[in-house]
């Protein structure tokens, strides 16, 4: 299928409860794509794929309808961002990279612009550790993920952007763990393993 076809999707999940059942359902799921375990408003940032709005549409609903051992919904609420534009993106990188992160800071900035992109985008190109840019539909303008050894750093770069009178918010989620990262997950081994591969290798972030 031509990739031009493909609907991107990063879908955010507030989840109660064990996360379990939840998480067996997304590793083993070709749709998710990645998986970034966040602190914040939202649980859970889903970089995902689907061939149609009608697939994305059935996937939400499979993933509304499950349940904790207690018969109680896992996931409390369900929010979706279409990708418009990747401007910047991450290359040569896998889950062990992320794992290996443990002595950097992560996050995921929301900004809400809705005029005069180019500067916004101009500015983060020139960040060193600013890892991917997405122009998204939805409740924010962009998603930049950002990956720093140093948290004054990030502070400086959070100024910056402050800066800028076009924007209107900024939210950020850090990063807690990354469960799954473009198809790849950790097997019980301690192994990094694809538990269903999706044959298009289409990823955002």
């Amino acid at each position: 299928m031509p990739k031009n076809t493909i609907l991107h999707a990063l879908v955010f999940v507030q989840n109660w409860g064990e996360e379990d059942g939840l998480m067996t359902f997304l590793r083993g799921n070709p749709h998710a794509v990645s998986i970034f375990h966040v602190m914040g408003r939202h649980s859970y940032l889903i970089d995902s794929n689907f061939d149609d709005r009608e697939q994305l549409h059935d996937w939400i609903n499979r993933l509304k309808a499950l349940r904790l051992s207690s018969g109680v919904p896992a996931v409390i609420s369900v929010q979706t961002q279409k990708v418009i534009q990747v401007f910047k993106q991450k290359n040569d990188f896998d889950l062990k990279d992320y794992k290996d992160l443990t002595d950097r800071f992560h996050f995921f900035m929301l900004i809400d612009n809705p005029h005069h992109d180019e500067k916004l985008i101009e500015l983060l190109k020139k960040m060193r550790i600013v890892s991917s840019i997405l122009h998204v539909q939805g409740a924010n303008s962009f998603i930049v993920e950002i990956i720093t050894e140093s948290y004054d750093s990030y502070k400086k770069m959070l100024g910056k952007a402050k800066e800028l009178k076009s924007i209107q918010h900024i939210e950020t989620l850090e990063v807690l763990s990354v469960k799954k990262y473009r198809n790849q997950v950790i097997d019980k081994g301690g192994e990094l393993s694809y538990p269903q591969a999706d044959l298009r290798e289409l990823y955002t972030l």
